[in-house]
């Protein structure tokens, strides 16, 4: 009987001590390479908070680990992770920079009433309009709630990320995606290629 319940509780400790030794291998890791990997995402991402918090990330991304290797290779894996996750921003920067320097889309395609006048124009506008509600339906379905909360019922970021459950930072994300993806597929580039260029 004896012999059962320590098969029964073999699981559990086991699982205990994994956790254990993967939280001390983490805190080793912040204590000895801590400064020099936020040195390094600073340089990389011109901004020591943002540097601060990749590498808050990191260190999630390793305690969430099944089974941790030696110091030496979660070092590796820590810098790689941290990497990854600094090149994420930096695309998700220049995707905001990019949405920023073009013309807003959704104002791209209002009409004027001197356009109206004209049945080209007017039928183009049409076309044009009933395109961007099909490449809408290609976004993923938070984003498109984001989007009609936030550009057809004209309700204030804030107000969305708290209709929508999320932070007001990724409404911002979702709202920047949706205008480059947009603007990718009016330009006649394929969803598969908008969706290896762009991503939230």
């Amino acid at each position: 009987m004896a012999d059962a319940d320590h098969q029964q509780k073999a699981p559990g400790n086991v699982a205990a001590t994994h956790l254990e030794s993967t939280a001390a291998a983490v805190s080793q890791l912040f204590r000895e390479h801590n400064r020099v990997l936020v040195a390094y995402l600073t340089s990389r991402l011109r901004c020591e908070q943002e540097a601060k918090e990749v590498a808050q990330e990191a260190y999630v991304r390793l305690l969430q680990l099944q089974e941790p290797d030696r110091p030496s290779l979660l070092r590796a894996y820590l810098f790689k992770t941290a990497t990854n996750l600094a090149i994420d921003r930096l695309r998700h920067r220049t995707i905001q920079h990019r949405a920023q320097e073009q013309p807003e889309l959704f104002e791209d395609l209002n009409t004027t009433r001197g356009e109206l006048d004209d049945p080209a124009r007017q039928l183009l506008a049409r076309e044009q309009a009933e395109r961007l509600l099909c490449y809408l339906q290609e976004l993923p379905i938070k984003c498109q709630q984001v989007i009609d909360l936030h550009r057809l019922e004209e309700l204030p970021q804030h107000e969305v990320a708290v209709r929508v459950g999320i932070s007001e930072r990724m409404v911002r994300r979702y709202v920047t995606y949706a205008m480059v993806y947009c603007h990718l597929r009016l330009d006649g580039m394929a969803a598969g290629q908008v969706r290896q260029r762009v991503s939230l």
